[in-house]
Order: structure tokens, then C-alpha cells, then sequence
């Protein structure tokens, strides 16, 4: 890895031996290494048997044999004996892996629909007249209001939370201690679960997660542009506890090793499952602190060792009317990719809508761009809604009243994101009428 730099949070142990595939399972796997072969990035993580994996040197199957493959994957889902919600979730997974598929294959496919045939998910525009009023919540939060324009106080505002990528190293590992110490509240972890932080460079995000299988992840973070503080405890909060690292170790555990569905030995990109990763790993942060508790620990715990003063009610306002900004990529993405937009005018509204300096807006536009990730920056505002509007649903079957508030029912439904096969389309059904 470029510019990297370890520390760790636990030693990373072997991985137990994995647990061999079903037939069902073993042709979905193979699959994805076939689609893997012409698509660099589209697997994120395998922690199967390794007779699965193809050689380095194995020939890339025919694109027309990817397609007919993903027709028999389809054809042998529905003949299976299995579960109506595994039936569900191979179903919507198949047909994301069919357009990959038939993209290799030539076929020509509009960006909206490859989102929507991706992610099983509407690929939405946001009207810009909600931007416009987000830019005016933000402009009474900030402080400074009539001393400059906006984007120069809201970099200024941004800026006061740049620290060293040294003082970001020590201050870090407390945060996944803390998220990681709520995520058990609620949630039982699996044994030796375990991750490792890196900092790097030269990258497109602002973090990821490696789930290596086995319980632990390696989560990288970028620091290509300044680290900011006030964004740690979210970016540790969404890569580990209770996000990426949690999800999969949980379905990891739960799915693949307890109940034998080999299909969750493997992590695939611009799949539907990426649209639950990410709706999980963006709301985690708000599963593990009740509102208005993250921004006061972070001041205790985050800015004052840093040096760093803060007033904790402007900062959740301000990230409040931050929230909003969050779908300005998937605009971006349909003015890039469906309307034939200049880069140079699409930079621009990215940084209209972001307030970012010039820098940091070209920096997100390598992920829009991208011909891997653009179709990819829907699932993150998609997501985030979906299932935030699924966590709060009225269920008549639920326990009500003093023995269980809001908060704590929501983490309970949190966990049946994390543990159970679930599609955007599912959680639509369920909050029909």
C-alpha cells in the first residue's frame, strides 16, 4: 500500500477454516471471480474456500459465458429449495451481477438503468432548490453570518478541525474503543473480532474497510486531503462499529459459517447488498449515540485532547444542514454520466453544493467518475434513507411504552440489518401502507 502507516487495535489472528459452499452457492462465487476477471475492484472480500479462487493465471471467461452463467445462476435460484428471504436476496443479487454481465457483453445499458438494475434502487435527482435551503440553514448555524460569504466560512469553519495525520493516529483508537464498547450494548460481537487502522494515500475515499474474513477488517485512511476530527468518529463509526467491520462479521458468522449460505463468503461491488452496507455504515453513528450524545463526547473526547474548542449544539446544527449534501454526488453522477455534463461543470456544482474548496471537489469527483464507484454514489444517500425511514416504521407487533423508547428499538431493528439477508426492495414492502 502507498504511503501507508499501521497501528493496530487488536492483533489479527488466522481466520478458522471456512466452511465448504452449497451447489448454489459455490455457482454464485464462481461467477463473481468470472466477472472479477474483467472487472478490477468488483470483488471487495473473499473468505471462502480457496479451491474457488482462480489461479493468477487463468484464462478470463468469454463475456457471452458471464452472461449465459448469470442466466443458469437465475434459472437454478428459482428451482431452489431454500428460504423465501435467501430466494429474495440471491434474486436481487443475480441480477446485479446479469448487468455487469451484459455490460462486458456490449450490451449498451443508460446509467439510470444501471443504477436501478445494480442496486435495485430509483436513481433519483434531487432538486437543487433542497441544496438551496440546506445552504440557508447552514448559513444561520455557522458562525460569522454576514462577515464573508458562505463557502469562505464554511472552509474556514472545516478548516478549525484540520489536525496532523500523527495527532489523527493517537487520537483514533479511543474512538473505535468507544463505538466499538456501544456496539456490544446491543449487539452480541463475535469472538476475536478484531481490527486493524492504516493511513494511506492516493486514494479516491476518504476510508475503507477490508473485511479479511474471520472477524477481522483492516480499515485504511486516506489522507490525501487534511484530516479533520470533527469526521473521525463518523468515519470509525461507519468502517467498524457498528458498520462495515460489524456486518460482515456478523454475516460472516450468523449467515455463512452458522447456516451454511456461502454466497456471504464473498463481498461484491454495484450489488444490492452495497446499497445495506453503506445505508447501515452511514447511520451507524446515530445507532450508537442518542441525539445530541455525539457531539458532546466528541468535545470531551476528541476535540479537547486535540486543543481543539467547539461549542456542541452549533456543530450538530451545522452537520445537520451538512446532512442535505449528502445525495450532491448522485446528482453529479447523472449530470457526468446520463446528461453529457463538461467535468469542469460538474466540479463546479460540486463544489456549489458541498462548499468545498476547489481541491477537495476535484477529489470527489475521481469517485463520480469513476468507472467502477460512479454508478456506486447513490447507495450511500439511498441507502442512508431507506433504511433510516425502516428503522422508524410503526409496527403494531412491537413492544411499545416505558419498556423500550425509540432509541432502543431502533438499535434493536439495527441488529436485524446486521445479521439477516435483506434488499432494498424488502425493506420497501415493508413500509408500504
Amino acid at each position: 500500500m502507498p504511503d501507508a502507516t499501521t497501528s493496530s487495535t487488536a492483533p489479527l489472528q488466522a481466520p478458522p477454516p471456512p466452511p465448504p459452499l452449497d451447489e448454489l452457492s459455490t455457482q454464485y462465487v464462481t461467477l463473481a471471480f468470472g466477472l472479477a476477471a474483467h472487472i478490477d475492484g468488483a470483488i471487495d472480500g473473499y473468505y471462502g474456500p480457496e479451491s474457488l479462487r482462480p489461479a493468477p493465471d487463468a484464462l478470463k471467461p468469454a463475456p457471452e459465458d458471464l452472461v449465459r452463467q448469470t442466466n443458469d445462476l437465475l434459472a437454478a435460484i428459482e428451482r431452489a429449495d431454500i428460504t423465501p428471504n435467501r430466494l429474495d436476496y440471491l434474486t436481487a443479487q443475480a441480477r446485479g451481477m446479469a448487468t455487469m454481465a451484459a455490460k462486458l457483453a456490449g450490451e449498451p445499458i443508460a446509467y439510470e438503468d444501471e443504477v436501478r438494475q445494480y442496486f435495485d434502487i430509483e436513481p433519483v435527482r434531487t432538486p437543487d432548490a433542497v441544496y438551496d435551503e440546506a445552504l440557508a440553514a447552514l448559513d444561520d448555524a455557522l458562525p460569522g453570518k454576514g462577515s464573508g460569504s458562505l463557502a469562505e466560512r464554511t472552509i474556514a469553519y472545516r478548516k478549525q478541525f484540520e489536525v496532523p495525520v500523527e495527532a489523527a493516529r493517537q487520537i483514533v483508537p479511543a474512538i473505535v474503543a468507544e463505538v466499538r464498547r456501544r456496539t456490544a450494548a446491543f449487539v452480541a460481537l463475535p469472538e476475536e473480532e478484531s481490527v486493524e487502522l492504516s493511513f494511506v494515500s492516493d486514494k479516491p475515499w476518504s476510508g475503507y474497510n477490508w473485511y479479511l474474513g474471520g472477524n477481522r477488517s483492516l480499515i485504511e485512511i486516506n489522507t490525501d486531503l487534511p484530516v479533520k476530527a470533527n469526521a473521525l468518529l463518523d468515519l470509525m463509526a461507519h468502517e467498524g462499529y457498528p458498520g462495515h467491520h460489524t456486518e460482515h462479521a456478523l454475516k460472516e458468522q450468523r449467515l455463512y459459517r452458522e447456516r451454511g449460505f456461502g454466497e456471504h463468503s464473498i463481498l461484491l461491488i454495484n450489488t444490492p447488498e452495497c446499497v445495506i452496507s453503506e445505508g447501515i455504515a452511514t447511520l451507524a453513528a446515530s445507532i450508537v449515540f442518542a441525539p445530541g450524545e455525539a457531539e458532546a463526547w466528541q468535545a470531551e473526547h476528541v476535540f479537547a485532547p486535540l486543543g481543539i474548542a467547539s461549542d456542541p449544539e452549533r456543530d450538530r446544527q451545522v452537520a445537520a444542514a451538512q446532512r442535505v449534501f449528502r445525495s450532491v454526488s448522485g446528482n453529479a453522477g447523472l449530470m457526468l454520466h446520463q446528461d453529457g455534463a463538461d467535468p469542469e461543470d460538474v466540479i463546479a456544482y460540486l463544489q456549489t453544493y458541498t462548499l468545498a474548496s476547489e481541491t477537495e471537489a476535484r477529489h470527489r469527483f475521481r469517485f463520480v467518475s469513476d468507472p467502477l464507484w460512479g454508478p456506486y454514489v447513490f447507495t450511500y444517500h439511498v441507502g442512508r434513507d431507506l433504511l433510516d425511514a425502516w428503522l422508524d416504521r410503526p409496527v403494531d407487533e412491537e413492544p411499545v411504552g416505558p419498556d423500550i423508547d425509540a432509541f432502543a428499538r431502533r438499535q434493536q431493528r439495527f441488529v436485524q440489518l446486521l445479521e439477516g439477508q435483506v434488499t432494498p426492495s424488502m425493506l420497501r414492502a415493508d413500509l408500504l401502507p
